[in-house]
This record gives structure tokens, sequence and C-alpha cells, in this order.
């Protein structure tokens, strides 16, 4: 499913250069976050990932972020909305819409302030 990330992302560069270079600049917050998060609690740097991955039910690739420290996990879904005009964060395709990066990372920053990581 990663070739279908990638080729989703590359058309995204040709469709829509502004989402992409929200894109990439969203995919470098986010490891920032995953970084800053793990230095500051050790037990969330063995479960904690982010991957690139394509849902084959709607078509769309999406960035998935876990990250867990053995009593609290949080799972998001960062989809590139198939209209390709905005990032959709939630789970299964639906969630909060968001254009730019900082819109996708605030909405991430505040679920995880629930859990007590920030």
């Amino acid at each position: 499913m990663h070739t279908l990330h990638t080729i989703t992302t590359d058309e995204l560069a040709l469709d829509n250069p502004v989402l992409h270079s929200e894109y990439l600049s969203l995919v470098n917050h986010l490891i920032d976050l995953i970084r800053d998060l793990a230095n500051k609690n050790s037990k969330l740097m063995p479960s904690s990932s982010l991957t690139e991955r394509y849902d084959t039910n709607s078509n769309e690739a999406y960035l998935e972020l876990v990250l867990n420290d053995g009593s609290n996990r949080y799972c998001s879904h960062i989809y590139i909305h198939k209209s390709n005009q905005k990032f959709i964060v939630g789970n299964c395709g639906s969630g909060m819409p968001a254009t730019a990066a900082n819109e996708v990372i605030d909405t991430v920053i505040i679920q995880i302030k629930k859990l007590g990581w920030i």
C-alpha cells in the first residue's frame, strides 16, 4: 500500500502543489512532535510511529499516527481527501477538515493534551 500512497502524493504535487507543500510540512511537524514527546516521555519511544498508508475502500492516502506509552494510546489517521483540497483528521476517512499543516497539528495536540503527554 506504500506504493499507492506514494502515487497519490506524487499526483497531489501536480494537481495541488500548495496542499502538497502543506503535506510535506505536516510530515516534518509530525516527526518533530513524535521526537519531542519521546524525549519527554521515554515510554512513548518503542511504541510510537508515523506510517504512510492507503485506504482501498475510500481510495485515499493517509498518514497513521500512533502514540503509545503502555497505558494510554492515541491513534489518528490524517487523510489526503480524494478531492485533493484538504486533509481530514480522524479515522475511516471522516473527521475534522484542515487545509494547512498547522491546523492538523493543532487538532492532534488537542487530543494528545487530553492524555497528559503535553
